[in-house]
């Protein structure tokens, strides 16, 4: 999976050389901007860290914020064949899968019971095959900004930072990812193998058994808190503005 950000100059003052892969242009003090996620064929875990609107066709209990329809609108057939799996963090995956109309526009199930919440991943399917073409998703919308948590469930959990930024987890300024207790556990997915990275960092005796690194803007991956007891808060931190 391959980014591109494009955000405020403002965002890139604020960072120095903090990793939020950018170029510049200024349109506000909202931080609006835009990513560019190139997906393999095969599987990607990908998030969307920016705020991309609501959708007016969900309806009722439905959050009607960055629906698939608003992060990956399929308007003109161009993931046709793809598939996205949610995943309930402590639970699995979700009976929910919605896929790309293969003879037309649209998704399976319309498109608005499915979320990409800044800090939520989920599994996308590029269906083209090996040597097949890739799919490119571009996201549109507001930086996050303020205190960020990120609520680690027992169990297995599918997220990402909330905000666009890349780099180690821990030593990142942004992602500060301090909230590793003992018997913790990170799997990242190497999408142009189409397989798990063989490394899994392991949190024991107060350090991590490798370091735990994430690459890429909008890249997901599993985090096991092993903490049955509760939950783990993922905190970030970033603003912009004074």
């Amino acid at each position: 999976m391959r980014t591109k950000t494009l955000a405020l100059s403002a965002v890139l003052g604020a960072l120095g050389t903090a990793s939020l892969v950018a170029q510049t242009n200024v349109y506000s003090l909202n931080a609006v901007g835009y990513i560019n996620v190139t997906m393999p064929p095969g599987f990607s875990i990908i998030t969307c860290p920016l705020i991309c609107g609501t959708d007016p066709t969900a309806t009722g209990s439905q959050n009607p914020t960055n629906t698939l329809n608003v992060v990956l609108n399929n308007a003109s057939g161009q993931y046709s064949g793809a598939s996205v799996y949610p995943f309930i963090n402590g639970h699995g995956y979700s009976p929910i899968v919605e896929t790309g109309n293969p003879f037309g526009s649209g998704w399976t199930g319309g498109g608005a019971d499915v979320n990409i919440l800044p800090g939520q991943a989920v599994f996308f399917y590029n269906p083209n095959g090996h040597g097949g073409a890739n799919m490119t998703a571009t996201f549109v919308g507001t930086v996050p900004q303020g205190v960020l948590t990120n609520t680690l469930v027992a169990g297995y959990n599918l997220v990402g930072s909330i905000v666009p930024t890349s780099g180690d987890l821990v030593s990142n300024p942004i992602t500060a990812f301090s909230v590793a207790q003992s018997g913790d556990y990170v799997y990242f997915y190497d999408s142009a193998h189409q397989t798990f990275a063989a490394s899994v960092p392991t949190y024991e005796f107060g350090a991590w058994s490798s370091d735990p690194t994430t690459t890429n803007v909008a890249e997901g991956f599993f985090y096991y808190n092993a903490n049955a007891a509760g939950t783990e808060n993922w905190v970030e931190t970033f603003s912009i503005n004074p």
